[in-house]
């Protein structure tokens, strides 16, 4: 009769053990796989339905002669055949935020009938909109062996040449170059809201070709030239070389493949805030890590009717004993006017270009926005900027519309999750509740 040998209860536990870690491991990766698996069908799902959508968008292109695109200022003309080569690539994410969580203390202390009316019927407006800004994504046409020129109506006209491996390789143009007015781009609030942004959205799509590590193939961006010192500044504070930046006429040019910025995606008017976010996240302006400094933005080197206040120096006298620094933005260099904002904790200012430096700041930054009955009615005289005033542009529920009205600051703000608070006031700001309201508006900073 054999013999059975026991085995010890030790080796058996241990026995035991080994197996139930190693079934644990098999289950472990078993979830990791259907994991994967599930992802990976997520993604081959999306990526069928980019293809679709570039498919779809080839064809409505190849559909009609002499295509008008998504900017009224472009048009893309050859055969179906051509034009079904041309793809939109769409840049960036949409954008949603709630305009009412970024507003902080806001008061109308004017004396005048009519700055009254105008504040309330702004506000009015503000309150009958869902309180919703928002963005769509900006969109680039890539275009190959294209010829292309501005004509009299300051229209872009790409033609498919047709013609492979001629012209300058790869041109990248923004809408700026040839739509924008001279007197907007001659602004630096303008150019580093509206335009700058456009050249982002451009990096972003080919960063091998624009910015400081471009490959061989670098790209040139055409531009409205000659640049101004600050348009250049700005232009190279996204990364991109001197050497691309190539003044342009408007005259006949081919290039193997074309970049055209089409579409900023600003929905109603307002601002282009998906393009915007690009352009901060370019700037490294979206960190987190907010300042410690209390900035204000002084006009005294504007013009004498562009100041918008006739007590100036008592308005600064009320800032600084609040610990805030008067600092005039003409007097710095561009490069410091940037690290400043980076560096406040809440920046303030009568609305001016001075307060646009908002976009270097930090998530988290309260702005003090100052307006006077003078400012008031400027922007509600004429111009794009009036139609806010007059209730042309938009309707309920549209809060872009606003864009352009006083509280233009406190959209951008928004954009970027910061709180602005406003002051309405006379020509001769009243101290005593000027001092009332920054009290109360570093109260709430300062929770």
């Amino acid at each position: 009769m054999a013999r059975v040998e026991e085995i010890p209860m030790d080796e058996s536990v241990r026995a035991l053990a080994e197996a139930a870690a190693a079934l644990h491991e098999a289950r472990a990766a078993f979830s990791e796989l259907r994991e994967r698996i599930a992802e990976t069908r997520r993604r081959t799902e999306e990526l069928v339905a980019l293809h679709v959508r570039d498919l779809e968008t080839r064809v409505a292109m190849g559909g009609f002669t002499g295509a008008k695109l998504l900017a009224d200022a472009l048009a893309l003309d050859g055969s179906p055949t051509q034009r079904m080569r041309v793809r939109r690539i769409e840049v960036g994410d949409p954008v949603a935020r709630a305009f009412r969580d970024w507003i902080g203390v806001t008061r109308c202390a004017s004396e005048a009938e009519d700055t009254r009316r105008l504040w309330d019927q702004l506000l009015a407006r503000e309150a009958q909109s869902d309180g919703v800004l928002r963005g769509e994504r900006s969109t680039v046409l890539d275009i190959p062996d294209a010829i292309m020129s501005v004509d009299d109506m300051r229209t872009l006209r790409v033609s498919m040449s047709g013609i492979k491996g001629q012209g300058l390789g790869i041109v990248a143009v923004p809408r700026f170059t040839y739509a924008t007015p001279p007197r907007k781009l001659r602004n630096f609030g303008h150019w580093l809201v509206d335009c700058v942004p456009q050249a982002a959205v451009l990096a972003t799509v080919a960063p091998d070709a624009l910015g400081a590590e471009a490959s061989a193939k670098a790209a040139t961006i055409l531009l409205p030239g000659p640049l101004k010192p600050f348009q250049k500044w700005a232009l190279l504070e996204l990364g991109l070389r001197e050497d691309q930046l190539v003044p342009w006429d408007g005259s006949a040019v081919s290039c193997e493949r074309l970049l055209v910025f089409e579409s900023d995606g600003r929905a109603g008017g307002g601002r282009p805030l998906s393009a915007l976010l690009q352009l901060r996240s370019r700037l490294r302006a979206d960190a987190g890590n907010r300042g410690t400094r209390r900035i204000y933005v002084s006009r005294r080197d504007a013009r004498n009717r562009r100041r918008w206040v006739s007590n100036q120096a008592e308005i600064e006298a009320v800032f600084r004993s609040r610990g805030f620094e008067v600092l005039s933005m003409a007097e710095c260099p561009l490069d410091e006017q940037a690290r400043i904002f980076r560096e406040a904790r809440i920046v303030a200012g009568i609305s001016g270009a001075g307060l646009t430096n908002l976009i270097f700041s930090a998530p988290g930054t309260h702005a003090i926005v100052l307006l006077s009955d003078s400012l008031i009615r400027w922007y509600a005289e004429s111009g794009s900027r009036s139609l806010w005033a007059r209730g042309v542009r938009g309707g309920p529920g549209q809060l872009a519309a606003l864009g352009d009205s006083p509280r233009f600051y406190a959209h951008l703000a928004a954009a970027f999750e910061q709180v602005s608070h406003y002051f309405v006031g006379g020509d001769e700001m009243p101290m005593e509740e000027l001092s009332e309201f920054l009290d109360a508006a570093l109260a709430s900073a300062d929770a």
